[in-house]
């Protein structure tokens, strides 16, 4: 994908007041829309540049901005991505205006670039090869505004919204520990999570936002092409709804850039200068929701246009999951205390689970909740250093101090909020908390950013003993690292601790996101130990906790994958106590849609079929509607959420009263494009595999032996062991499956996710076994 920032030109569309934005280049594309502008306007029109706008002694995007406002519609070529059109286009949709994206379906890769980001699926996008089948598309305009179909109110517990990045650089992990050094909660789109993002999911999330916040990246970047188009597209978006906008940047812009918006991009330095401004705007943006008023036209939503069944990623809706989370057997046995470890597959729920435990504990009379979800893969630095020093393995006693010490002053700054809050009105809890402090400033521990910034702040404290040490010949021991990490202060953090933690009290530590952001070149052993040390530890933290006769639980969440690997290299493997969270129930499945169904439309008694009923069809191809969508989300809970709202979107987009059969076919279509780009990023973290691995798939058969996905496989550019992996991991996965011996085709959700005992079935067949790629993946792959 080739995103422009040049000029981009323009044209009034006489007849029908309408405004169309594409790119300056290339000059082919330009003649092609020039000549199609003559023809809907009977040779009248003219194409306007920037140089020939008659904006002298103008500000070009002011007059800009101007144009689209007056016009009835607004048309944007998106066949180039072109960060001023898609700007452009944003603008005019958040400003309410119908808007109609088109594509020359004559350039390479115009659809399949379009497709794969997922920007356009749900509204949908008109092709044309020539002048005259654009100027057709011309004379017949849109006129619905996506802003009221797709508006929601304001969100007003989690009022900003963060456009995250791939790459969990400095600059990003700044950004986001900025926004909640500021208090003030948010939503936030993370490619990580969902690799493509679609306008109708943009729409609903600024609607409901009172800030945004958009970072831009520099170019050398993986993936800022892609992240600076939507950054561009949302800005467009915000400052047509009339949002608190924040762009920034670590540099600014040359005199290329985006004219659009370029100067409205605020440059920063360094952490603090980023700080600084976040904070600052996110409290602007905190108090403009109190002047945001629903727009006009609301009541007159239709039953499916108001219905949603919340976000699919649980950071984005802890402050309302309570209202509809399904409390599994898993998140039971989670307030019980029986587990320490809650592994599940990406999508499969672990978030939820987190959240919805810390609000429980938090309510419970006496505990003290330490709840931790780092932002990325923050040991890095760390690693790199003791690998080059010795083999790690000699490291472990200090990589467990470095846990300790980190998590027990997690513990005391919790312990310390609590009596900053109660200093305000009680004498004893000021003396206390002035005691603490002491003992926090003793040893460098600074509640001063979040979480994130702590671990890299103690990764650097440890890497500058190192280089001091170094400097001074001295030989870097396990020895020497453990006594620089613990500094002599466990047994004073321990002691504070004790005393302001109550015999009847209980302390709960919850950390979520230690395996997210994993290295690009998959997961090695250091990784894997680095989680084996920190369970240990906190299962140590708890024997010292008791041997003070103070209770302490801890829950550690992670990705199935990464504890399957955690378990195989640990001797004593049954040790842990641990919950997976392995959805191979249907019927649960449908219990986690009927709640989002009840809250939605405020009918808690009404049974599933009826609510079904209501909004979506019978059947589908021949299949119950439900059990349609099932067998293509791969059993997990996000996956079959988002198919549902693309199905909800694409009837609404084509003013539908429900959703139709084709509706739910096109919504599984947009999901499996995403599914490959998902997968691909899944493969990639755990094994080092290219993430464009699945599309050595395209085009293939359905059904093939062994030896022939592993020749896709290698004909992809693969060795014939890396090939062998990649067989094995599509099957883990679920993307691949068997074909039994009555032609039903079972994956590793069908065996209870375990496979051992797929590898069983698949011997069983012998020679004959045939392989068959998961329909969820299919339908994207297949030519």
């Amino acid at each position: 994908m080739n995103i422009t920032a040049d000029r981009s030109c323009r044209m009034v569309i006489k007849k029908a007041s309408a405004f169309l934005a594409y790119p300056g280049q290339p000059s082919d594309l330009v003649s092609t829309i020039d000549a199609a502008g003559r023809r809907a306007n009977g040779g009248k029109a003219s194409i306007v540049t920037w140089p020939e706008m008659g904006v002298f002694g103008q500000v070009i995007p002011d007059h800009v901005r101007r144009n689209i406002q007056e016009a009835a519609a607004v048309i944007f070529d998106i066949t180039r991505p072109n960060l001023n059109v898609y700007y452009e286009a944003g603008y005019a949709i958040g400003l309410g205006k119908p808007v109609a994206p088109v594509v020359n379906t004559s350039f390479q890769n115009a659809t399949s670039d379009i497709q794969r980001d997922g920007l356009f699926d749900n509204i949908g996008y008109k092709t044309y090869e020539n002048s005259e089948q654009l100027a057709d598309i011309l004379s017949d305009l849109p006129t619905t505004s996506l802003v009221e179909l797709y508006g929601r109110e304001l969100d007003n517990q989690q009022p900003l919204f963060i456009l995250d990045t791939l790459r969990k650089t400095d600059f990003r992990n700044a950004v986001v520990s900025a926004v909640k050094a500021s208090k003030v909660h948010f939503r936030s789109f993370d490619p990580v999570e969902v690799p493509r993002l679609s306008t109708v999911t943009v729409i609903t999330q600024l609607t409901a936002s009172s800030g945004i916040v958009l970072p831009i990246l520099g170019e050398h970047i993986e993936d800022a092409l892609r992240h600076n188009l939507r950054a561009a597209f949302l800005a467009g978006l915000g400052h047509g709804l009339g949002r608190q906008t924040l762009l920034l940047e670590m540099r600014r812009f040359d005199a290329a850039g985006p004219a659009d918006y370029r100067d409205m991009v605020a440059p920063v330095v360094d952490d603090k200068a980023i700080t600084e401004l976040v904070g600052e705007f996110s409290q602007t943006a905190l108090l403009a929701a109190q002047s945001i008023r629903s727009r006009p036209g609301k009541s007159t939503k239709s039953a499916l246009q108001t219905l949603t069944l919340g976000s699919s990623a649980a950071e984005n809706e802890f402050r309302t999951l309570a209202s509809y989370f399904v409390e599994t057997a898993e998140f039971v046995r989670t307030l019980r205390g029986e587990i320490n470890v809650v592994a599940g597959r990406k999508g499969s729920g672990k978030t939820a689970i987190f959240f919805q435990a810390r609000d429980n504990f938090r309510e419970e009379k006496g505990s003290i909740v330490t709840d931790l979800k780092p932002e990325s893969h923050q040991l890095s630095l760390f690693r790199e250093e003791l690998l080059k020093i010795v083999d790690v393995g000699a490291f472990d006693h200090s990589l467990a101090a470095f846990w300790y010490f980190l998590l027990l002053s997690e513990v005391l700054l919790t312990i310390r909020r609590n009596f900053e809050f109660k200093a305000r009105f009680n004498g004893e809890a000021l003396t206390s908390l002035r005691e603490i402090d002491e003992v926090l400033d003793a040893y460098q521990i600074n509640e001063s950013g979040d979480f994130t910034t702590r671990i890299n702040r103690l990764s650097r404290f440890v890497l500058e003993e190192i280089e001091a040490a170094k400097k001074r010949r001295q030989t870097i021991s396990p020895e020497f690292l453990t006594n620089v990490i613990f500094r002599g202060g466990i047994t004073d953090l321990k002691k504070i601790t004790s005393k302001y933690v109550g015999a009847n009290d209980l302390i709960v530590l919850l950390f979520d996101n230690i395996d997210k952001g994993w290295p690009t070149n998959g997961v090695d052993e250091f990784d894997v130990r680095l989680v084996r040390l920190l369970i240990e530890t906190l299962d140590k933290i708890k024997r010292d906790f008791a041997a003070a006769k103070r209770d302490f639980m801890s829950v550690v969440f992670l990705r199935n994958d990464i504890y399957e690997m955690l378990v195989e290299g640990t001797p004593d493997r049954g040790k842990a106590g641990q919950a997976r969270i392995d959805w191979t129930d249907r019927a649960k499945l449908k219990q986690v849609i009927l709640k989002r169904l009840q809250a939605s439309s405020r009918e808690p008694n009404t049974s599933f079929n009826q609510l079904w009923n209501r909004f979506f069809p019978e059947v589908v191809q021949g299949q119950d509607s439900f059990e349609f969508m099932v067998d293509h989300c791969l059993m997990r809970p996000r996956f079959l959420i988002n198919i549902i709202e693309n199905a909800i979107s694409n009837a609404v987009n084509r003013g539908h009263e429900k959703v139709g059969e084709e509706d739910c076919v096109d919504a599984v279509r947009q999901h499996s494009l995403y599914l490959v780009d998902d997968f691909g990023y899944e493969i990639r973290d755990v094994s080092g595999l290219s993430a464009e691995l699945l599309y050595s798939l395209v085009g293939a058969e359905k059904i093939m032996t062994k030896a022939g996905f592993q020749q896709k496989f290698c004909d992809f550019g693969l060795e014939q062991e890396d090939a062998e992996k990649a067989f094995t991991l599509m099957l883990w996965y679920g993307v691949l499956g068997i074909r039994t011996k009555d032609h039903s085709e079972r994956f590793i959700y069908d065996y209870e996710y375990n496979m051992k005992r797929l590898n069983a079935e698949a011997r069983i067949l012998g020679e004959e076994v045939l392989y068959v790629t998961n329909a969820a993946l299919h339908v994207a792959l297949a030519a």
